[in-house]
């Protein structure tokens, strides 16, 4: 179902503070809001495919988002994910590309979309809002890097234990007890293809964290006790 902008103005609205828009003037924001569209998304539905012509941004407002790419044998080698109020995709920002990795909604959603000459348009002519973008893309290279790293490691149980503390900081909430808790679905499957292995190892590693005390993971949810501190990859 889709909804034009002027009948949910006051949720567009809340996304002016945010950092992808915080620093547009009122007129930039205004001229973006008159070309953006709210619609919903039920679980496992593609919001675009790898190669679709790149024709809109989103910004989610609930729900999570899995960005996937395969090679030419179907071997999973690319991944990320997508919470709310982030806008997305940044591959391929002020080129003529397509989409080069698929989005898919992991939880029911909803998202807002605009057309991508729209927000480069103004981006390119706003020197604030510019710098914040190329910083954004070197916390995207940064997180790459980091993953490249972990799939280096030797140690499948490393590769698990790695990637598990990557989903905590990309994806996890401070409870009310003071752990960490991600609000999704996570399953053994998904974790072990993250990290370059089975789902008996992946298994295993989490029943290693959960008899240490560190994990719960409890109907494909995850928290992480307060000791359970992310390591430091980088020397």
């Amino acid at each position: 179902m889709f909804m034009r902008v002027n009948k949910i103005d006051y949720h567009f609205s809340k996304l002016r503070y945010q950092p992808d828009f915080e620093h547009f003037t009122d007129e930039e924001f205004e001229e973006i809001k008159e070309q953006t569209v709210l619609r919903s998304y039920k679980k496992g539905q593609v919001l675009f495919d790898e190669g679709d012509e790149r024709q809109r941004f989103y910004v989610l407002t609930e729900g999570l988002i899995r960005l996937e790419r395969y090679d030419e044998s179907a071997t999973y080698y690319y991944y990320d994910y997508v919470t709310a109020n982030n806008l997305f995709p940044m591959s391929g920002i002020f080129e003529e590309e397509p989409y080069t990795y698929t989005a898919q909604a992991m939880t029911d959603i909803e998202t807002f979309y605009f057309p991508v000459a729209c927000y480069e348009k103004i981006v390119k002519n706003n020197p604030n809002q510019l710098i914040y973008m190329i910083q954004k893309l070197g916390k995207v290279v940064q997180m790459h890097e980091l993953r490249i790293q972990i799939g280096l490691t030797s140690s499948a149980f490393d590769r698990v234990k790695q990637n598990l503390f990557v989903l905590k900081e990309e994806l996890g909430i401070p409870t009310e007890d003071g752990h960490i808790s991600i609000p999704y679905p996570i399953t053994l499957k998904e974790l072990a293809v993250n990290s370059g292995t089975t789902r008996e190892t992946a298994g295993q590693v989490i029943k290693q964290l959960k008899d240490s005390g560190l994990v719960n993971y409890d109907k494909k949810r995850f928290t992480f006790c307060k000791e359970a501190v992310t390591p430091g990859w980088r020397e």
